[in-house]
């Protein structure tokens, strides 16, 4: 007869048996997950070059003066922002006052004289005609005449220059601008051409750079120029060419460019950034940057291939929008995991989704 303990013995085993033939039942009916595929993109993708360079004003102007005095007034500083017909300098007219009346002076002189002259023509007229004076005098008279008309012009231009000078003792700006130097200061003497200060107008901004011999053949001057600015954590400006100066560096081989930048409040010259300029183009395989998984500082995806996720490493190279361009590792026909997860492993079974475009 079985004792009590022989027959919970073989109760357990029999349910353990049960349990283990349930789980193999459900492993066998449980179905590998579903996951989201994408297809490696082969495209033509354009080829750049980068090119470091500078911002700069197509508008700094060097304020100079056009008279010679002591600078009377002078109250900007760097930095200032000016706005067109700003009061810049005031230069003292004490000298241009003295020239204007001296001037005018001349100017009453000359026409005494001539108006002295007209009056002895008049007289040795009437006396040539009743023969009491040669001919020979009326005619030298009539010379005086003409002699002091063109002394009186002369003398009239001397004052008109003179009181130009007045207006060219005040300097107001040309542009709407910042301040951006100051040579002078307040009682120094101001000499013709001499620079006073610099202004900059922010209407028209240039992104200057120089490039190569080899490049600048393959420059489109039609195409328009991505310019990235490292300050503004590399915000993107798209430019135009305006010009290619024509005459390179004996040194280094190198051709100045201009590029006309957007308007926009955060450019300031003397930022710096880099231009990458489209040369052509080339073919390229790419995937999408969120397929790209990270191990151990390398790059690389989930390759489906015969309801199994394989991982393959991959040499990326630049980043265009949102997909990375592969330089090997894939040979463009294959399908990868589109949005990989951390439960995803190498040769895990999956099912394959195509992702909506």
């Amino acid at each position: 007869m079985l004792t009590f303990s022989r027959v919970a013995s073989l109760i357990g085993f029999s349910s353990s048996l049960l349990l283990s033939a349930g789980a193999l039942a459900q492993r066998a009916t449980e179905q590998p997950p579903t996951i989201a595929v994408a297809q490696v993109i082969q495209t033509d993708i354009p080829v750049t070059y980068s090119v470091p360079g500078s911002v700069i004003s197509d508008g700094r102007i060097e304020v100079s003066s056009r008279v010679v005095g002591f600078i009377e007034q002078l109250d900007v500083r760097e930095g200032k922002k000016v706005a067109r017909g700003d009061l810049l300098v005031r230069i003292d007219q004490t000298d241009i006052d003295e020239a204007i009346q001296q001037a005018k002076a001349s100017v009453r002189a000359a026409e005494r004289d001539q108006q002295d002259a007209e009056l002895d023509v008049q007289k040795f007229e009437n006396l040539a005609r009743s023969g009491s004076v040669a001919t020979e005098t009326l005619r030298k008279a009539k010379v005086r005449v003409d002699v002091s008309g063109a002394a009186l012009d002369k003398a009239r231009s001397a004052l008109t220059v003179a009181e130009a000078q007045k207006n060219y003792a005040t300097i107001t700006s040309p542009v709407d601008g910042v301040i951006v130097s100051v040579a002078r200061r307040s009682g120094e003497m101001a000499t013709v051409g001499s620079t006073i200060l610099k202004v900059e107008s922010h209407q028209v901004l240039l992104f200057k750079a120089f490039v190569s011999e080899t490049n600048l053949a393959v420059i489109d001057p039609n195409k328009s120029v991505t310019v990235r600015i490292d300050t503004l954590k590399n915000a993107v400006f798209q430019g135009r060419i305006r010009g290619i100066v024509p005459s390179g560096d004996d040194v280094t081989r190198r051709y100045e460019i201009n590029i006309i930048l957007p308007k926009d409040t955060r450019l300031v010259p003397g930022m710096f950034g880099r231009a990458e300029i489209v040369t052509g183009t080339e073919k390229a395989m790419l995937v999408p940057r969120e397929a790209v998984v990270r191990h151990g500082g390398l790059d690389g995806v989930f390759v489906v291939s015969d309801g199994s996720a394989r991982f393959r490493w991959l040499r990326t190279g630049r980043v265009i929008g949102d997909t990375i361009e592969v330089v090997s590792g894939l040979s463009g026909d294959e399908r990868i995991v589109a949005t990989p997860t951390d439960s995803i492993r190498d040769g895990a079974s999956v099912r394959a989704e195509a992702r909506a475009q």
